[in-house]
């Protein structure tokens, strides 16, 4: 089967993660693969190309100008027309539309996945996508909060709508007592030193700034601890000029993006990810995966994930006091600590395994 994947970017987000990682296994099932990304080439896509695998860009940039829009949009249906795919599976927002709109020009199978929470788009940009929706033969919503919003504000037809949730690769993310040691060694964190992690693009909506907030006011009681932010962003240096002036030099450490987030995981002892905007984190099932209890924000599908009091917190994500003291009762008590990490793995183990192979099944019967 012939497959062109087209997405928006390919940086290193949760959502575009994801959504190679359906690529690989697209590949290694012995599908033809070509990847198509609206954007230049992002790590992900050169990581992608060094491997072999075909990865174009239609080089847009900036916001959507009519001339630059019309004609990426010809050249993503010169693309589709020169590789005759069996299937087009289009992720997230902007390569969502830009593939309805060029079904309107030629016929193909197509199939989508949000990977972002619609309820936060502005209303012109939910209108459009209403009115497109048609175009799709299966529309995949990552999280059960996405499906909700699809068929009851969107009106997606029931049929077409498939939840296929995000999951993990629970081999590649577990706990490891040994890479703990190691990362953490690498790291200089000391022994009794406890480590929260935030592992999230550096962006408004992830809400880092509560979260330094929340953890000066944790960090003026508990000095023998560190706020581990691995990712990086267009916040980035806000971020950092806000943790200078909250005398946090010493105690926040910016990992920026990384290869291997596992081992950063592994190192840390709480999850935390006060998002102002979320549909299912691949970060948060990670995390979880590699056993560590989460703190987080109630949106999306992450309360489903973490159940409060039973491996981790839930907050509002407003409130960076009440963050604080949920920092607090995870730093000062072992036992709950390793407790809500069983839990958070055990948790994933049951409700989110890798999707994959649903994708595959899914092109499977609609070829």
């Amino acid at each position: 089967m012939k497959i062109l994947y087209v997405c928006t970017s390919t940086e290193v987000g949760g959502a575009e993660k994801a959504f190679f990682t359906l690529v690989q296994a697209a590949l290694h099932a012995g599908h033809e693969v070509k990847v198509l990304s609206l954007r230049p080439l992002g790590p992900l896509g050169r990581q992608l190309q060094e491997a072999g695998l075909s990865v174009e860009s239609l080089d847009m940039r900036g916001k959507c100008r009519p001339l630059e829009t019309a004609g990426a949009l010809a050249r993503l249906i010169a693309q589709i027309q020169a590789f005759a795919p069996d299937i087009v599976h289009a992720g997230l927002y902007r390569a969502i539309q830009f593939c309805r709109l060029a079904k309107r020009r030629i016929p193909f199978i197509l199939v989508t996945t949000p990977h972002y929470d619609l309820s936060r788009k502005s209303y012109f940009l939910r209108l459009l996508d209403r009115a497109l929706k048609d175009g799709d033969d299966v529309s995949c919503a990552e999280s059960q909060s996405t499906a909700d919003f699809l068929l009851q504000k969107q009106k997606y037809a029931q049929n077409k709508v498939r939840l296929v949730a995000n999951g993990v690769d629970l081999q590649a993310f577990r706990p490891d007592h040994s890479l703990r040691e190691d990362t953490r060694a690498e790291l200089g964190f000391a022994a009794q030193e406890i480590i929260f992690t935030s592992v999230a693009r550096l962006s408004k909506e992830k809400n880092h700034a509560l979260l330094l907030q929340a953890f000066q006011l944790f960090y003026a009681k508990h000095p023998q601890s560190k706020l581990l932010l691995v990712g990086g962003g267009p916040e980035q240096e806000n971020l950092r000029r806000q943790t200078q002036e909250l005398g946090l030099d010493k105690a926040v450490i910016f990992a920026g993006e990384v290869s291997n987030v596992c081992k950063y995981l592994c190192a840390a002892d709480v999850f935390v990810l006060p998002s102002c905007i979320e549909s299912l984190p691949l970060a948060l099932l990670e995390a979880v995966a590699c056993g560590l209890p989460a703190i987080v924000s109630k949106v999306g599908d992450m309360p489903q994930v973490v159940c409060h009091g039973e491996n981790g917190f839930v907050f509002n994500g407003k409130d960076p006091i009440l963050l604080a003291v949920l920092m607090t009762e995870l730093a000062e008590n072992t036992d709950l600590r390793q407790k809500m990490g069983r839990a958070a793995r055990a948790r994933v183990e049951r409700f989110y395994p890798a999707p994959e192979q649903i994708y595959l099944k899914i092109y499977t019967e609609i070829k």
